[in-house]
């Protein structure tokens, strides 16, 4: 039987939000992708925000697949480590989305607009809830 205790509630709760902020990011690819492929002079950008996204979903399918593995084998006195390991390995990855996404808008005028237009409603930063 596992416990629930104050801590593994508090890294839940984190799991969820950068889990949330991860699905929230490969959504904005998808629509930026798209967005860009309407101009043929944006595929080059296109192609950049593919290749992005890829690395997302890849490297979370590899992370979750790594942390089914570990739980299994450890101990419930290593689990919440290894959660927490798993959440900071996630958000890590957000950031190297963020940043990506920051330099590719930095490059290029036509995304950098439409980002701006959707900055309000969708793109939020998980650093506040993480911190």
């Amino acid at each position: 039987m596992k416990t629930i205790t104050y801590e593994s509630l508090r890294a839940e709760h984190a799991w969820m939000i950068v889990s949330d902020q991860l699905q929230q990011r490969n959504n904005m690819l998808a629509k930026s992708i798209s967005y860009m492929e309407r101009d043929p002079a944006e595929l080059p950008m296109a192609s950049r925000l593919m290749i992005l996204r890829y690395h997302l979903k890849m490297s979370l399918r590899q992370l979750t697949h790594e942390a089914r593995q570990t739980s299994r084998s450890t101990q419930e006195v290593a689990q919440l480590h290894q959660q927490w390991l798993h959440v900071h390995q996630l958000f890590f990855l957000l950031r190297q989305i963020d940043r990506e996404l920051n330099r590719a808008t930095g490059e290029n005028d036509t995304l950098r607009n439409w980002m701006h237009q959707l900055e309000g409603r969708v793109y939020r930063s998980a650093l506040v809830h993480l911190n």
